[in-house]
């Protein structure tokens, strides 16, 4: 094993023989090669290579750090023959797997299974739907309530299984619809018992019932702990309390579980991760630390940048990190304001056609999929190949959209039966259904309808009043250019207020709607007529679909090829974990957005600052962080997260 290209940092965690240790791992430290040269070490030390077990989160991960060793190992091989080419070269049985692949196997060789089968998530709704109508004594019920019950299963099967990962049952609770929360214990009793009646297993528990295996059959944890000598496990800190139960009990003395990961990239807090984890793993255990301490990821700047954003959160392991690379000639780092939504996007779209061009790696990160769909939809009519790995829908998909356009076929003559219905009522102009017949009944047909239905008169006329005024706006309408059109269906037909009462007084919900809108105003005014617009949606949407059939037929690109169809990335941040890109840009660094909703506590403050954190430390090059002023009418604030930069003074705005 030859170790010249490591540093001290990476040596002395590499050459830890016994016991347990802790790796700290700042971003793009080379924590993958630290793992891998490990478990060279061991086997040059003797240690049998099935007794190494190495743990990952993904499956991609587990496939990629195998690969990295094998590649490895094979290099030393062929040194070894160059010099011995009488000797044979040797292969490696070493473990790789994900938790729940580990897992898994474990309960499976152990006899814990009755199925090997694992539950699909259409099965499991079909196992919880029956619970949730009989706890609500209905029976089939309307469409309507059946909708309701669906929407209901699918967020108590996640609260769950947060429970499942956790064994926190209050705050499972308080992740499962407001109506369930007093009954979510029954709920939760009433599926283990539908699940165990299949004889199956669900996929959380994997995790669940391995933990309970290993506590409570002595033999057979005595076999496993034997038979797993040497524990690696890559990034501990998205580590839950179940896995880390489980792992524990795996372990013997002396313990030897080397532990890498950095408690300030902890990102997954809502599928049950605890980075406090890796506090108590050091405590618990009395674990040797090392830090991994030089970035080869980045220039200065931009961990110096990231450094003083991250410093912010008290409950975290302080690291004092360093660039390997030089500075460079330009600022790494930026700061720009805009007024509005459109100048950023302008700024981006022009700096990422530079970029390209240079054939340098872009990546546009975001918080949500929700803001994602905008700017995609701007690279599109700009011409600028990008690529979405995440699946995202359509932004002309969305309901917002699709209400619009149905105002805006209506009001042009080219609506179907199907717009009518979906505008009639919004806002709510006491038409019923009826009334539209089974044709492509127009206004004309509806007013006919009132004429002579049995209806009190009151109602009669009201309604009547209600479709004359609905006629004048939709002339009214047709008269418009597309952008105050659609100004026109918000404020005069009261098409915003609608919105505002369907929020249901959530800020959160309305602020992301006024955001869908402002962008749709600015979207339309770029075309002429709404058939041109119309046939760009479609041929958007259609990409959109091209990119995931693409994604998923993908096989592995030459640099050649990839320089050939470089694309700016878009990515949501938790889609950008274990990414690195020449330059990144993180749009909408305002409050509510970074960090993500209202009036968040100091713990949720923390998650959303290292998923900021995150964000940042993809970029090698450059970095720009871009936040919108608003208007006087809507002000907007720049995000917290950026107050230790502005503060520096060593970031240009």
């Amino acid at each position: 094993m030859d170790l010249r290209n490591a540093n001290e940092p990476q040596k002395a965690a590499i050459m830890h023989l016994r016991g347990p240790c802790l790796v700290l791992a700042g971003p793009g430290s080379g924590k993958t090669f630290t793992i891998t040269n490990r478990i060279l070490y061991l086997l040059e030390q003797g240690a049998a290579p099935e007794s190494i077990l190495v743990i990952t989160f993904m499956k991609e991960a587990a496939l990629s750090m195998q690969n990295r060793f094998r590649e490895m190992a094979a290099a030393g091989s062929r040194e070894t023959a160059e010099r011995s080419p009488a000797v044979h070269t040797p292969s490696y049985p070493v473990n790789f797997g994900t938790f729940h692949s580990v897992f898994y196997h474990i309960l499976k060789e152990s006899n814990a299974l009755k199925s090997g089968k694992l539950l699909s998530n259409s099965e499991k709704k079909n196992l919880i739907l029956p619970i949730l109508k009989k706890l609500e004594h209905t029976d089939s019920g309307s469409g309507e309530e059946n909708q309701d019950l669906n929407e209901d299963s699918v967020r108590l099967l996640s609260a769950i299984g947060y429970y499942k990962n956790t064994m926190n049952m209050s705050a499972a609770c308080g992740k499962a619809p407001e109506r369930w929360q007093e009954r979510f214990e029954a709920v939760c009793r009433e599926y283990e018992l539908a699940v165990r009646k299949t004889g199956r297993l669900d996929f959380d528990d994997m995790l669940y019932e391995c933990r309970k295996l290993l506590q409570e059959n002595g033999t057979v944890r005595t076999y496993w702990q034997n038979r797993f000598r040497y524990i690696l496990i890559d990034e501990f800190q998205d580590i839950n309390p179940v896995q880390y139960e489980a792992v524990r009990l795996l372990a013997s003395p002396p313990y030897n579980i080397f532990a890498v990961g950095d408690d300030d990239q902890a990102i997954y807090g809502f599928r049950g991760s605890e980075p406090e984890c890796l506090k108590r793993f050091a405590e618990e255990f009395g674990a040797r630390q090392h830090l991994l301490d030089v970035n080869y990821r980045s220039r200065p700047g931009i961990v110096q940048a990231s450094l003083a954003v991250i410093g912010e959160n008290r409950d975290r392991f302080i690291k004092q990190l360093r660039a390997a690379s030089a500075e460079g000639d330009e600022v790494p780092v930026r700061i720009q304001a805009f007024g509005e939504k459109e100048g950023q996007y302008g700024h981006m779209l022009a700096a990422i056609s530079s970029r390209l061009e240079m054939g340098e790696s872009c990546a546009v990160l975001f918080r949500t999929n929700s803001y994602m769909q905008g700017f995609a939809a701007r690279l599109k009519a700009a011409g600028i190949p990008y690529e979405m790995k995440e699946k995202v829908a359509s932004i002309y998909e969305h309901f917002i959209v699709a209400d619009i356009m149905a105002y805006l076929k209506v009001a042009k003559g080219e609506g179907r039966r199907e717009h009518m219905l979906r505008i009639m009522n919004k806002p709510s102009r006491y038409i019923s259904r009826e009334a539209l017949g089974a044709g492509e009944a127009g206004l004309e047909e509806m007013q006919e309808y009132y004429e002579r239905a049995h209806l009190p008169e009151t109602q009669r006329d009201r309604v009547k009043k209600e479709l004359a005024r609905f006629g004048k706006q939709l002339q009214s309408v047709k008269g418009f250019n597309l952008r105050p059109a659609i100004s026109y269906i918000l404020k005069a037909m009261g098409y915003e207020g609608y919105l505002k009462e369907l929020s249901g007084g959530s800020s959160e919900k309305w602020q992301e709607w006024q955001e869908l809108l402002a962008w749709l105003k600015e979207d339309a005014s770029a075309y002429g007529s709404l058939e041109e617009w119309t046939a760009f949606q479609e041929g958007y949407t259609r990409s959109l679909e091209q990119n995931r059939a693409d994604g998923k037929g993908r096989k592995e690109k030459t640099e050649e090829k990839k320089a050939e169809g470089r694309k700016v990335q878009l990515l949501t941040v938790h889609g950008s974990k274990g990414l690195e890109f020449d330059n990144v840009w993180i749009p909408d660094c305002n409050e509510k957005i970074f960090p993500h909703g209202t009036m968040p506590d100091e713990s949720a403050v923390e998650e959303e600052r290292r998923i900021f954190y995150v964000a940042m430390t993809r970029a090698k090059k450059s970095l720009e962080l871009l936040y919108l002023t608003g208007t006087k009418e809507r002000p907007r604030q720049s995000s917290r997260f950026l107050n230790p930069l502005f503060q520096g003074g060593t970031i240009l705005p």
